[in-house]
């Protein structure tokens, strides 16, 4: 394993050698050499178990050490770099492809949100209900700010902020998504995804702005992705604390403020986002990233995808 990088308090980056990405390569083939087919949506457990048996046993001992303590220990970023990479299909820039032929990479990230102690889950409302999101450059996405778009800029945001912020122990579905999990299969276009604490960002905002924040004076909105069933935006706060924990659920696209106080201080939140310092993430085939979408906000930069087949390909799930 490469030594591990700080890019920040809350950020930390591995590596892995050559040689155990390849032997982690070669273990999951043949673990999955015989297997049925097997779907995320209805095997999930299986290609977890699967994937992170085959983790455990070729993962240095204290990689795995910190995956399974990062959460405990609250982490916000995670980059896990030089995973094995499978051969895939072509890019689905439709949105959906037969999961069956994906068996090893997903066992490889159900595998390794296994090991961060985390369960994945699908929500009802997006992605026709299947657990695993393509995020791909969808012509039928074109102008709009989406996982599936690429034209428009993905400005900060928080995924599904015009939900509540949930709690450990309960059922995930209901809240604001606590973690992303992303595991990059094409990016041959460089299109980094940009992620950004919460803390530096508010240490940027005035206590006026601050406190503005906090009041029931903002209207969220679903994100562009839920298309069916989508719900009417919702009064709340784009800033909650729970103890000493500061979460923001923002997205500038459909958040807006309904007093003049409250569109004042999204104006000083927005520019306190644009010039704050991020971290980009350049992931190439065999990168997972994971994140805590209470403590991060991320953005995409509008980009130019390559040809379909080959077109920028990331893997999402939500994960509790």
């Amino acid at each position: 394993m490469g030594a591990a990088v700080s890019a920040g308090p809350d950020i930390v980056r591995y590596a892995l050698d050559d040689g155990v990405r390849d032997v982690l390569a070669k273990e999951l083939d043949d673990r999955l050499a015989d297997a049925h087919l097997l779907d995320p949506d209805t095997d999930g457990a299986i290609l977890a178990t699967v994937g992170a048996s085959a983790l455990r046993q070729h993962l240095p001992c204290e990689l795995v050490a910190e995956l399974g303590g990062f959460r405990a220990r609250q982490g916000s970023v995670l980059v896990l770099q030089n995973l094995p990479r499978h051969d895939a299909p072509p890019t689905p820039v439709g949105g959906f492809t037969p999961e069956a032929a994906l068996a090893p990479v997903n066992a490889l990230h159900l595998g390794l949100v296994r090991l961060l102690e985390a369960t994945p889950f699908a929500v009802p409302y997006e992605n026709r209900g299947r657990l695993m999101r393509n995020v791909v450059p969808n012509p039928a996405a074109t102008g709009t700010t989406s996982s599936w778009g690429s034209d428009a800029e993905f400005f900060w945001h928080t995924d599904n902020p015009h939900l509540p912020f949930g709690e450990p122990g309960h059922d995930p579905r209901p809240y604001v998504p606590r973690h992303l999990a992303f595991l990059a299969l094409r990016n041959s276009e460089r299109v980094p995804t940009d992620v950004v604490g919460v803390d530096p960002v508010l240490a940027r905002l005035a206590p006026a702005v601050r406190e503005a924040l906090t009041r029931p004076e903002f209207e969220i909105g679903a994100p562009a992705s839920i298309k069916l069933g989508a719900p009417p935006p919702v009064r709340g706060a784009v800033l909650e604390h729970s103890g000493a924990t500061a979460r923001l659920r923002y997205d500038h696209g459909t958040t807006r403020g309904l007093t003049a106080r409250a569109a004042a201080a999204l104006d000083e939140l927005a520019e306190a986002l644009s010039g704050a310092d991020a971290e980009q993430f350049v992931l190439r085939p065999g990168d997972f990233l994971f994140f805590d979408n209470y403590r991060v906000l991320h953005r995409r930069r509008a980009f130019t995808p390559g040809p379909k087949a080959g077109a920028r390909w990331l893997r999402r799930c939500y994960a509790s």
